[in-house]
C-alpha cells in the first residue's frame, strides 16, 4: 500500500513537471487547450454544430471543475488524482451522451491515443 502510495506521488510530481514544461512551451494557456480540443474533436468526430456546442458547455464545465479541484487539493496529489479521475470518468459519459455510434468509436480511439501519449510522457512504456 505504501509503495503505490509513493508511485502515486512520483507519478503525479512527474505529470506536474511534465505540464510545466508544456505550459512553458505556450500550451499552458487552459482557455487555449480547450479551444484546440474542441477543434480537434470536432474534426476528427465531424461533430454537427448543436453537438459542439454541448461538447463545448461539456468540456469548460470540466475545466472549471478542475481548476476548483487543484485548487481545493493543497498538495494532496493523491485526493486530487481520484477526483481529476472521477472528473474525466463524468465528462466522457456526458460527451458520449451527445455522440453517434460512429462518432463514440473514434471518441474512444482518440482516448487511447491521448493516454499513450500521456504514458510516454511520463516514461513509461505501458506498464
Amino acid at each position: 500500500m505504501k509503495t503505490k502510495s509513493i508511485l502515486s506521488i512520483v507519478v503525479l510530481f512527474l505529470f506536474a513537471m511534465c505540464m510545466n514544461s508544456f505550459a512553458q512551451m505556450g500550451g499552458g494557456d487552459p482557455q487555449e487547450r480547450l479551444k484546440r480540443n474542441l477543434e480537434d474533436l470536432k474534426t476528427r468526430l465531424k461533430l454537427t454544430d448543436v453537438q459542439y456546442k454541448k461538447v463545448d458547455t461539456i468540456l469548460t464545465a470540466q475545466m472549471t471543475e478542475m481548476g476548483k479541484i487543484r485548487d481545493a487539493a493543497n498538495g494532496d496529489f493523491e485526493s486530487m488524482r481520484t477526483k481529476m479521475t472521477e472528473l474525466r470518468e463524468k465528462t466522457d459519459k456526458k460527451v458520449i451522451a451527445v455522440l453517434t455510434k460512429d462518432q463514440i468509436v473514434e471518441y474512444k480511439k482518440i482516448q487511447e491515443e491521448r493516454a499513450a501519449r500521456m504514458r510516454q510522457m511520463m516514461g513509461g512504456g505501458g506498464q
